[in-house]
């Protein structure tokens, strides 16, 4: 599968995985306000943005 654009999300609440700007994946998914949430703590607390993601 091939990573997908953050401007074309997936539908919510679909469990996908997220390539982030520090370089790490972890898997994720986009909530009903159109946030994207890091199913990790660790990733999440470093507060990167999506630079792409694939089911």
């Amino acid at each position: 599968m091939t990573w997908q654009s953050p401007s074309t999300p997936p539908k919510p609440y679909d469990r996908v995985w997220l390539k982030t700007s520090t370089g790490r994946e972890t898997t994720g998914y986009v909530n009903s306000a159109g946030d994207w949430v890091f199913n990790c703590k660790r990733i999440a607390a470093e507060k990167p943005t999506v630079i792409g993601w694939r089911a």
